[in-house]
């Protein structure tokens, strides 16, 4: 009887053993769940630093192939209106300088240049143009600047004016002077609306509002050249380069 009351009265012991050990182990396994929940808000706080890494850099690399692609197209465009200057003086050595179309009274051809000038004063015009353009293929840009502005005001209406003030504004641009360069490209404009280097003045201009942050302007100087020379290499380039504008 006695050993009966006695095993009644440890069964609450008993079973508060029984809850403790439970209370334990549910205790042990919120532990591990937290610890384990911890190390996941690590792991994506790390993945999500990670991938914000990866798009930076996506974006950098964009950004670096854009600037170069532009580089590469613009490298493209200075030899193409290399290649067209070269055109250009090889039909024109042959004429006397001051007019573009082919005289039929027949005008005395300009001197060679290692012989003397016949006009005294004037140097010769053709080797006067080449050393100013050797000077600008070179990256002598301030030399080539003087070389075509002597150029033009000695010799103003020659077939190679309008080359001469697109390359002046070419020696600014190389030189980042955006806004001198500008101001050159639109005397090309103005004075040589309808001549070869029109479409790449436009082009440039383009550019120069652009570095000038006018985009609006640049814009709209790109607009005119696909207008006005839709079958233009530039027209391209100028395509291209409005569908990065802001």
């Amino acid at each position: 009887m006695k050993k009966t009351i006695l095993l009644i009265l440890c069964l609450p012991l008993l079973a508060g053993c029984g809850v403790k050990r439970e209370y334990v182990r549910m205790r042990d396994q919120l532990d591990y769940l937290e610890t384990s929940q911890k190390k996941m808000e690590a792991q994506m706080t790390l993945m999500d630093s990670l991938l914000r890494a990866q798009t930076d850099i996506t974006y950098q690399l964009n950004a670096e192939l854009r600037t170069r692609w532009g580089s590469l197209n613009e490298r493209m465009m200075s030899m193409d209106q290399q290649y067209q200057d070269q055109q250009s003086r090889t039909m024109v050595q042959a004429l006397p300088l001051g007019s573009s179309q082919p005289d039929s009274r027949g005008i005395t051809p300009p001197a060679p240049p290692d012989k003397p000038k016949d006009n005294g004063s004037k140097p010769d015009p053709k080797q006067l143009y080449d050393t100013a353009y050797l000077d600008i293929t070179r990256g002598n840009y301030d030399l080539a600047i003087a070389g075509f502005r002597e150029f033009l005001k000695l010799y103003p209406s020659s077939s190679l004016a309008d080359n001469s003030q697109y390359w002046i504004g070419e020696g600014y641009y190389a030189q980042k002077k955006y806004q001198e360069a500008l101001a050159e490209f639109e005397k090309v404009l103005a004075q040589y609306p309808n001549q070869d280097k029109a479409a790449a003045a436009y082009y440039k201009s383009g550019l120069c509002y652009r570095e000038l942050g006018r985009t609006m302007e640049a814009r709209k100087s790109w607009q005119t050249l696909i207008i006005k020379f839709p079958r233009s290499p530039e027209a391209g380039l100028a395509q291209d380069r409005i569908k990065e504008l802001p």
